[in-house]
């Protein structure tokens, strides 16, 4: 054997090694299956208004919960499977759907419930149950084994590997970041029952006060000629004057309140978690 035959028989076994299939390892890293693990985005509503923010924060926490059969439900990752989830509420019937979608968005798996004239314990116990049903349906995925490739046919004669171009270096791609849910916005304050109460006071307070000095100085009998045949006289200008500011008071109060629970643009603070690779951080934001 010649030492020009030495280096032609190391790049045909390169060559062959470079067009032979890649290992089931390859095809497993493609599988979203495999790492066991989705990202939860927050739930929806039909009707959010209607329902108690208790309640969808109970949602919130039931969905993030330590998932059945080793699979994880996380809120923060670089994760190929999401899931999401939306209820409709009416009166006390609940109808759940739960969409798991890629990245692209392509739907790979939608599951639906309801619950039927149920409390609200009731209709956490079934959405807990059609969520450990949808892990039973992701273990059944995961567990399947992707197709292998068939086998070239054999002609009879050999074909000769193809030469590979030379490998080109188009760019230079960055670490993927995590993809972080934004956090659950709070509900907005209930009506506070004694401001109502309060203004109502303050102008029935306010119309006795105009009563009372209408009536200040007129007889106190029904006398054909009152003026000349009654001696006693109503005296009620000095608790007319007092319900008058009393009443002006609290409607003044009341009207500030009202007009500052539905029309003034209330400011809000919050804390928005932030994580990236390596390092971690919280945003303070100020809305007005």
């Amino acid at each position: 054997m010649s030492a020009r035959m030495v280096p032609a028989i190391f790049l045909i076994f390169g060559l062959l090694w470079a067009a032979s299939p890649r290992t089931s390892s390859a095809q497993e890293s493609e599988n979203p299956f495999a790492s066991r693990e989705i990202l939860v985005f927050t739930p929806t509503w039909s009707n959010p208004d209607e329902v108690p923010p208790f309640l969808q924060e109970k949602v919130a926490q039931s969905m993030l919960s330590p998932g059945c059969r080793e699979w994880k439900f996380l809120q923060v990752g670089y994760i190929p499977l999401y899931l999401r989830t939306h209820i409709q509420k009416t009166e006390n019937n609940f109808t759940y759907t739960l969409t798991v979608t890629l990245r692209s968005g392509e739907e790979i798996l939608r599951m639906e419930d309801a619950c039927e004239i149920c409390n609200t314990t009731e209709a956490l116990e079934k959405l807990s149950a059609l969520r450990d049903r949808l892990c039973a349906r992701l273990e059944e995925k995961a567990a399947v084994k992707p197709a292998e490739p068939a086998p070239p046919e054999n002609t009879g004669t050999p074909e000769k590997p193809a030469t590979p171009p030379a490998p080109r270096i188009v760019g230079k791609l960055d670490a993927p970041k995590p993809f972080s849910m934004p956090p659950f916005s709070p509900a907005p304050p209930p009506v506070k029952l004694w401001t109502w109460m309060g203004t109502s006071l303050a102008v029935a307070s306010l119309v006795t006060g105009i009563v009372l000095l209408a009536m200040d100085g007129d007889p106190t009998c029904d006398a054909p000629f009152p003026k000349q045949q009654c001696k006693e006289r109503y005296a009620t200008g000095a608790a007319g004057v007092s319900f008058l500011l009393v009443g002006l008071a609290g409607a003044s109060l009341g009207g500030w309140k009202l007009y500052d629970m539905y029309f003034s643009p209330s400011p809000g603070v919050r804390v928005v978690p932030a994580a990236e690779p390596g390092k971690a951080s919280l945003l303070l934001e100020w809305r007005f």
